[in-house]
Protein backbone atom coordinates (compact mmCIF):
# COMPACT_ATOMS: atom_id res chain seq x y z
CA UNK A 1 0.00 0.00 0.00
CA UNK A 2 1.07 3.28 -0.81
CA UNK A 3 2.19 6.24 1.39
CA UNK A 4 -1.05 8.45 -0.48
CA UNK A 5 -3.41 5.12 -0.30
CA UNK A 6 -2.67 4.89 3.79
CA UNK A 7 -3.25 8.75 3.63
CA UNK A 8 -6.36 8.07 2.10
CA UNK A 9 -7.49 5.51 3.70
CA UNK A 10 -6.84 6.97 7.06
CA UNK A 11 -9.04 9.98 6.36
CA UNK A 12 -11.72 7.74 5.16
CA UNK A 13 -12.06 6.23 8.61
CA UNK A 14 -11.45 9.44 10.63
CA UNK A 15 -14.27 11.16 8.50
CA UNK A 16 -16.62 8.21 9.45
CA UNK A 17 -15.72 8.81 13.36
CA UNK A 18 -17.93 12.04 13.63
CA UNK A 19 -21.38 10.33 12.28
CA UNK A 20 -20.95 7.32 15.13
CA UNK A 21 -20.25 9.38 17.61
CA UNK A 22 -22.88 11.17 17.17
CA UNK A 23 -25.33 8.83 16.51
CA UNK A 24 -23.93 6.85 20.02
CA UNK A 25 -25.39 10.24 21.98
CA UNK A 26 -28.14 9.46 21.26
CA UNK A 27 -28.47 6.28 23.87
CA UNK A 28 -32.36 5.29 23.53
CA UNK A 29 -33.21 4.53 27.72
CA UNK A 30 -34.38 1.69 28.83
CA UNK A 31 -38.30 1.43 29.39
CA UNK A 32 -38.96 0.52 33.32
CA UNK A 33 -40.51 -3.13 33.12
CA UNK A 34 -42.65 -2.07 36.00
CA UNK A 35 -44.24 0.53 34.03
CA UNK A 36 -45.68 -2.05 31.09
CA UNK A 37 -47.05 -4.78 33.36
CA UNK A 38 -50.72 -4.81 33.84
CA UNK A 39 -51.63 -6.60 37.22
CA UNK A 40 -51.95 -3.64 40.03
CA UNK A 41 -48.64 -3.15 42.00
CA UNK A 42 -48.39 -5.40 44.80
CA UNK A 43 -47.90 -2.76 47.54
CA UNK A 44 -47.39 1.58 47.74
CA UNK A 45 -43.39 0.95 48.16
CA UNK A 46 -43.70 -1.11 44.60
CA UNK A 47 -45.77 1.67 43.04
CA UNK A 48 -43.57 4.48 44.50
CA UNK A 49 -40.30 2.73 43.41
CA UNK A 50 -41.80 2.43 39.87
CA UNK A 51 -42.66 6.21 39.88
CA UNK A 52 -39.11 6.99 40.92
CA UNK A 53 -37.97 4.87 38.14
CA UNK A 54 -40.40 6.74 35.37
CA UNK A 55 -39.40 9.83 36.67
CA UNK A 56 -35.49 8.54 36.02
CA UNK A 57 -37.34 7.65 32.22
CA UNK A 58 -38.85 10.79 31.55
CA UNK A 59 -35.67 12.93 31.88
CA UNK A 60 -33.79 10.24 30.54
CA UNK A 61 -36.19 10.18 27.55
CA UNK A 62 -36.28 14.10 27.20
CA UNK A 63 -32.79 13.89 26.41
CA UNK A 64 -33.02 10.91 24.28
CA UNK A 65 -35.30 13.11 21.95
CA UNK A 66 -34.06 16.39 22.15
CA UNK A 67 -30.75 14.44 20.88
CA UNK A 68 -32.83 12.82 17.80
CA UNK A 69 -34.44 15.97 17.13
CA UNK A 70 -30.97 17.93 16.01
CA UNK A 71 -30.96 15.49 13.02
CA UNK A 72 -35.01 14.39 12.73
CA UNK A 73 -37.83 16.34 14.08
CA UNK A 74 -39.61 13.07 13.22
CA UNK A 75 -37.73 11.31 15.52
CA UNK A 76 -37.78 13.35 18.15
CA UNK A 77 -41.94 13.50 17.76
CA UNK A 78 -41.87 9.72 17.39
CA UNK A 79 -39.42 9.40 20.58
CA UNK A 80 -41.80 11.64 22.52
CA UNK A 81 -44.97 9.84 21.57
CA UNK A 82 -43.28 6.72 22.92
CA UNK A 83 -42.78 8.01 26.04
CA UNK A 84 -46.32 9.71 26.26
CA UNK A 85 -47.54 5.79 25.47
CA UNK A 86 -45.30 4.23 28.31
CA UNK A 87 -46.69 7.07 30.94
CA UNK A 88 -49.83 6.43 30.11
CA UNK A 89 -49.72 2.81 31.22
CA UNK A 90 -48.02 3.65 34.10
CA UNK A 91 -50.98 5.89 35.01
CA UNK A 92 -53.48 3.15 33.99
CA UNK A 93 -51.29 0.70 36.58
CA UNK A 94 -51.28 3.20 39.44
CA UNK A 95 -54.59 3.94 39.17
CA UNK A 96 -55.90 0.11 39.25
CA UNK A 97 -57.23 0.32 35.57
Amino acid sequence: MTRAMRAAFTFALFAALPVEASQAACSKPETPACALQRVPFASDAAADDCRKAMLVFRDTMDAYASCLGQTSQDDEKVARDEFEDVRMQFNRRARGD
